[in-house]
């Protein structure tokens, strides 16, 4: 029985603001295609953003995407925005 499970974990764990605010600084994005490709191709190789809070900002960015949320570019917004789509 494994009591400890580091990867599991790191699959399970969400984002939080800090992890918007970093992703946001990244680029200069200009639409959520931009942000959902790059998390795609390269998000996991991110070493500050886990595999859990990657697959969970794909799934928010493209849930607000499908609904025609206007894009955003201020962190705090946009991480409003992408929790209250759930």
């Amino acid at each position: 029985m494994k009591i400890h499970d580091p990867s599991s974990q790191a699959m399970q764990k969400d984002y939080e603001i800090s992890d918007i605010e970093r992703l946001m600084g990244k680029k200069d994005w200009k639409s959520y295609d931009d942000v959902i490709n790059w998390l795609k191709q390269e998000g996991d190789e991110d070493r500050r953003f886990t595999p859990g809070e990657v697959q969970h900002m794909i799934d928010d960015f493209s849930r607000i995407q499908s609904k025609g949320v206007a894009f955003v570019h201020d962190p705090e917004q946009l991480y409003q925005k992408l929790k209250s789509s759930r």
